[in-house]
């Protein structure tokens, strides 16, 4: 090659390389120049399904790009995850996940097609809540110490419900067992919390970790006996109940929480427009008073993608410990 062919062959090379850097950087300032898939790896008109349209809503409303939901539960939420995990990293599919997708899952499924840590980049935390502990009435118990007390004189007998192995209902009731000094409750789990109440008040479930919008009327009509909620504060849906670990378990808490991930190597920039994004969405009134009012006691909790990081890590840390000392697998 002479001189000039080789003169001109580099600044042919550094020509592409510019319009590449250019049209990438015009690519990130125009995000979002189209729609923005979302996969909640979850039921339509589920509980987890409702709170992801209601806040996308508005942080489609702010990025000027409808936000449209994919459903695609199965497999403890892994389905979905894995779409995501493989999914081009443009910022143009992103993941709601929750406890499960990224703390459980990876110690109770032999095979999962991505890694929670690495497979994706975190956005946001987005909501977090508690369950709240309930007995059915005839049991005669009013106070968590009065079920630890009752637990031990029936070792084995009393039963609890969960809606199925390795949801967050199912490992706070395994981490209070263990804390409260192994008791021997038995595990039954059904299909949806729905089931498992209509078992608690018809006679033949004892007990159950349940969420708020669920609990409430129950001990209201005097069906059931809320003793305590799970998280680390009082639930607002229920303020008058205290926290396990105020009832007498010091220590003890066991919350639910979700968040929003891209796939891994999606731009810094992209990641950072969508996490302003959310975090704004979350603060508007609106979407605080919708909340507020929704009855669960969850709330909005954004949070920098580096806290979401450290969050899931620790939670992963967390899950594992628990599993590994019931034994659960799936």
């Amino acid at each position: 090659m002479n001189l000039f062919k080789r003169k001109t062959t580099t600044l042919l090379g550094a020509t592409i390389l510019s319009m590449l850097t250019i049209s990438t950087g015009w690519a990130q300032d125009d995000y979002p120049s189209r729609p923005i898939r979302l996969v909640v790896p979850y039921a339509a008109g589920g509980g987890t399904d409702i709170l992801a349209r209601q806040l996308t809503k508005k942080v489609g409303e702010l990025l000027g790009q409808p936000i449209v939901v994919d459903n695609k539960p199965g497999a403890g939420t892994a389905i979905g995850a894995a779409e995501v995990a493989k999914a081009s990293p443009d910022g143009y599919t992103l993941l709601w996940g929750d406890n499960a997708t990224f703390a459980l899952n990876p110690h109770v499924y032999k095979k999962l097609a991505y890694d929670p840590l690495t497979s994706f980049a975190p956005v946001t935390l987005t909501v977090r809540g508690a369950l709240v502990l309930l007995t059915a009435d005839r049991l005669g118990v009013k106070n968590v110490n009065d079920l630890i007390a009752l637990s031990k004189n029936q070792a084995g007998k009393l039963t609890y419900g969960t809606p199925g192995n390795g949801t967050p209902h199912h490992l706070a009731m395994e981490a209070f067992k263990l804390r409260a000094g192994n008791l021997q409750i038995q595990h039954v789990p059904y299909r949806g919390e729905a089931p498992a109440i209509q078992d608690l008040i018809g006679g033949s479930l004892d007990l159950m970790f349940a969420g708020a919008r669920v609990a409430k009327p129950q001990t209201e009509s005097g069906r059931a006996v809320a003793l305590a909620v799970s998280g680390s504060k009082r639930n607002t849906a229920m303020p008058d109940v205290p926290t396990v670990s105020e009832a007498g378990l010091k220590g003890y808490a066991s919350e639910y929480w979700h968040g929003v991930v891209a796939p891994a190597k999606t731009p810094p920039a992209v990641v950072a427009k969508l996490n302003a994004a959310f975090v704004k969405a979350m603060a508007s009134p609106e979407l605080v008073g919708w909340i507020n009012n929704a009855g669960s006691g969850a709330e909005w909790t954004g949070s920098t993608p580096v806290e979401m990081q450290a969050h899931m890590a620790q939670e992963l840390k967390n899950s594992g410990e628990l599993v590994k000392t019931i034994g659960l697998s799936l």
